[in-house]
C-alpha cells in the first residue's frame, strides 16, 4: 500500500519539459499576437477582451508559471471531424493549407 502521508515528489519526465515548453510557446506566441493583431488573435486562440488585454500585460514570469500549472491545453478552434478528415485525406504538403482554409471560413462565419 502507498504512502499516503508524503506527497507525490516523482521527478519531471522530459515529455513534461516538452508539454511545458509547448505550453509557454503557445502563451508567448498568443500574447504577441493579442499585442499586434488583435482581431486575429481572438480568431485564432479564442480570446475576448478582457482575457486579450490581461495577457498583452503579463509578464513572463507570470506566463512560464501559467505554462508549468498543468492546467493549460490546446483545444482546435474547429469541430475535431474536420482535422481527422484532414489527416486522413490529405498529404503532408497540402495539410498546412487545409487547416488555413478552415481557419479562414471561420473567420468570415465569426464575421457574420
Amino acid at each position: 500500500m502507498p504512502d499516503m502521508t508524503t506527497p507525490d515528489t516523482q521527478p519531471e519526465t522530459g515529455l513534461d519539459r516538452e508539454v511545458i515548453t509547448l505550453n509557454l510557446h503557445c502563451l508567448l506566441s498568443a500574447q504577441a499576437l493579442a499585442r499586434s493583431d488583435a482581431q486575429k488573435a481572438s480568431l485564432i486562440y479564442g480570446l475576448d477582451r478582457t482575457l486579450m488585454g490581461l495577457l498583452r500585460e503579463a509578464s513572463f514570469p507570470v506566463l512560464r508559471a501559467l505554462a508549468e500549472s498543468g492546467v493549460l491545453h490546446f483545444r482546435p478552434r474547429f469541430e475535431s471531424r474536420l482535422l481527422e478528415e484532414r489527416f486522413v485525406a490529405a498529404s503532408a504538403s497540402t495539410l498546412a493549407l487545409d487547416l488555413q482554409a478552415v481557419l479562414l471560413a471561420a473567420e468570415e462565419v465569426e464575421r457574420s
